[in-house]
């Protein structure tokens, strides 16, 4: 039984969507006591920050400078109080969103009667290299057409999370609104005033009539270019980085264009474009259940989800990206004060002090509480995130073997961090909060972890290190084979203590510990199937005490499920899997964490890289199980994916100790999986688990 418990329907109700380009429109917006779906919003952003913007013409979530930064609005997490920036029309209307093709930048629609329309463009510049230090600009252009509008715009600013209000003044064609927390500007489109709820004005606009509005932070306008040439810049920008030629990805997975190309734009929204850091998500506290406690704040560069990340973007073409990130861990462990040991997750600046506290002022989305910032998970343990980022620095050596050269000696000293402690129990890519534990799949990135040093040392000239860690590498793989697997149930189960079932081990195959065609990933896969399965929504785990209630299928993991099954030959329950999935999508293609089946409804913080990074990989490996091989041979680049796939397994299964092949060519990725239901990240005294002994 799945993890949120009661009947469960699956996929069936949703509507069929071909692609994400599909609109819906929503009706004039709720009332002030109730939250939209976060799939009413869309994201914009400048690669040092973001925004999300609804259907209804508000602007519900920004921080600024920066990704991290304290809120100004934030009335995603509490409609009375949070703060909010709406431009919409004062009569009833219908709207529907939609990104220009191949760009950031969202076009609301608000149809009136009288076949009238209100027309707002949202869009954050962004201006290569936008490097660090250079202020958060949002721009809204606003535009009638079929008649007369009037329309009403509300600026209510709430900086350092709504526990402010800033004194607004003018100056000259500008308002300032100050506060200890910082200046917002704004430049508005019609006459404003400032009340006890922020600026106010409204204006009727013609047939063809035009407005924009920018705010910014800081009291300075951040450029002297007009409005409508950073729109030009910007809209330059995005169409000229998205489809990199012979990239794998866009090469394999052109059936499925629009949804890998909204992935491709999402995942770069979650970037910082001053240092390479890759984000998990832009909000916090979006719960993983409405009303549920588990909210957490996932602004920050998760190492497993940023090194998923970096993996994607190489395929995708995108290699400086990839190599950037690789550059920013670097950097940010030398100025650690133990750069052998990785963090589980940064600031986006490399902070560590990521303190969690509550803002027990903030009603919650749905009131969910309590609303979190910080994350407690920050100093957990958690072995499999070594594998993770080794594994990137091994496929990113396939396309750009020179990005290593600065890197290697600190990957080294990464790899023998693996041998030292890959015996010890870990919190897991759950980050459970309960006691450590030897899960199966963090001892298998371990395995990953050396076996890609090992690929690497070779490469690089480190002889003696490589006999080293081979021997580890064996060692870990025969006791994950004697004691992850039970022969009874004929799956691999979660931890060497829990014989339960554990979604997690879908990347088994996947990161090339055993081929996607072992009996022993059959039977794993039909057992996920069978208890964590709603159709093609694949739950984590049974949530028994990790949970302390329901919560939604996770979507990284039913793609997982999609990508083992397309590897394993199944291609067409595969592909139908992958196309239910895309119908829990928002109608523009962006995903959440979670997904209701039941319900129909997205959960957890939004848009989530894990989830475009699974889907993207879902789409890769469909293609490769469709390509001809005349094609493979015209491209290099996807030659150099497909033969990184391990070949198939003809150890028997009974035996434990197998050893692996030597000196093969590198598998293929990692893909993974993440997060929540963290355990006691708040310190104290665990208890830990029992040593595991070798075989």
């Amino acid at each position: 039984m799945g993890s949120t418990g009661g009947t469960r329907t699956g996929a069936g109700r949703s509507p069929a969507r071909p692609s994400p380009s599909k609109r819906i429109p929503a009706r004039s917006p709720p009332d002030s006591g109730r939250s939209p779906s976060i799939y009413d919003y869309a994201l914009i952003g400048d690669l040092a920050t973001a925004a999300l913007t609804s259907r209804f013409g508000s602007i519900d979530w920004a921080c600024f400078p920066r990704f991290d930064s304290p809120s100004t609005f934030a009335r995603i997490l509490d409609r009375a109080k949070g703060g909010y920036f709406q431009i919409a029309p004062r009569e009833a209307f219908r709207s529907q969103q939609a990104y220009l093709p191949s760009t950031a930048i969202v076009r609301t629609t608000f149809s009136l009667e009288g076949d009238r329309a209100l027309h707002v463009t949202d869009f954050m510049p962004v201006v290569p290299p936008n490097e660090s230090g250079v202020a958060p600009m949002i721009v809204r252009s606003v535009e009638a057409s079929g008649g007369r509008v009037g329309v009403d715009a509300i600026i209510d600013a709430r900086p350092d999370y709504a526990q402010i209000r800033p004194t607004w003044s003018a100056a000259g064609e500008r308002w300032l609104g100050r506060s200890r927390a910082g200046t917002v500007a704004v430049r508005p489109g019609w006459i404003l005033r400032a009340t006890s709820a922020g600026l106010r004005g409204r204006t009727v606009l013609e047939d063809g009539g035009r407005a924009v509005f920018e705010l910014w932070w800081g009291a300075e306008r951040p450029t002297r270019d007009p409005a409508s040439e950073l729109r030009r810049v910007t809209e330059q920008y995005w169409t000229d980085w998205v489809h990199p030629p012979e990239s794998p990805i866009h090469l394999l997975a052109g059936r499925w264009h629009p949804w890998v190309e909204r992935s491709e734009i999402t995942l770069k929204l979650l970037s910082r474009a001053d240092s390479g850091a890759f984000l998990a998500a832009p909000t916090t506290s979006i719960p993983e259940w409405p009303g549920g406690t588990r909210n957490w704040d996932y602004r920050y560069v998760w190492i497993r989800d940023a090194a998923f990340t970096a993996q994607t973007f190489a395929l995708l073409g995108h290699v400086f990206e990839a190599s950037s990130f690789l550059r920013w861990t670097v950097d940010t462990l030398h100025r650690s004060t133990d750069p052998h040991h990785l963090n589980v997750m940064y600031g986006s600046g490399g902070e560590t002090d990521l303190s969690e506290h509550f803002l027990p002022h903030l009603a919650g989305y749905l009131g969910s509480r309590p609303v979190r910032v910080g994350n407690a998970a920050a100093h957990q343990f958690q072995l499999d995130i070594y594998g993770e980022l080794l594994d990137a620095a091994r496929l990113l050596a396939e396309f750009e073997p020179e990005a290593l050269d600065r890197t290697w000696a600190l990957l080294e000293r990464l790899a023998d961090e693996v041998v030292r402690r890959w015996r010890e129990p870990d919190r897991g890519i759950w980050e459970l909060r309960s006691r450590p534990a030897h899960y199966v799949h963090s001892k298998v990135m371990a395995w990953v972890a050396l076996d890609r040093a090992v690929l690497l040392g070779r490469q690089y000239g480190s002889h003696e290190p490589v006999v080293r860690w081979e021997r580890e590498r064996e060692r870990i793989r025969a006791l994950v084979l004697a004691r992850g697997f039970d022969a009874r149930r004929e799956m691999f189960v979660q931890s060497f203590e829990e014989r339960v079932p554990d979604a997690a081990n879908l990347r088994i195959p996947l990161v090339g510990f055993l081929a996607p065609d072992d009996p022993r990933i059959a039977g794993t896969i039909l057992g996920i199937e069978r208890e964590l399965s709603d159709g093609p929504f694949v739950h984590r785990f049974r949530p028994s005490r990790h949970t302390g209630g329901p919560e939604g299928a996770f979507l990284p993991c039913s793609f997982w499920l999609v990508e083992c099954l397309a590897r394993a030959g199944e291609r067409e329950r595969a592909r139908r899997n992958f196309e239910l999935l895309l119908e829990a999508a928002s109608p523009l293609g962006l995903l959440a964490e979670e997904y209701d089946p039941e319900r129909l409804r997205p959960l957890g913080n939004y848009p989530q890289a894990f989830s475009h990074i699974a889907q993207l990989r879902a789409a890769l490996a469909l293609g490769l199980a469709t390509i001809p091989r005349s094609v493979l041979e015209q491209h290099p680049g996807l030659a150099r994916v497909a033969h990184r796939r391990p070949p198939p397994s003809s150890e028997p299964i009974a035996l434990a100790t197998a050893e692996p092949a030597r000196g093969r060519t590198p598998r293929r990725r990692s893909r993974a999986g993440r997060r929540d239901l963290r355990g006691d990240r708040r310190g104290g005294s665990v208890r830990q688990s029992p040593e595991p002994s070798d075989p």
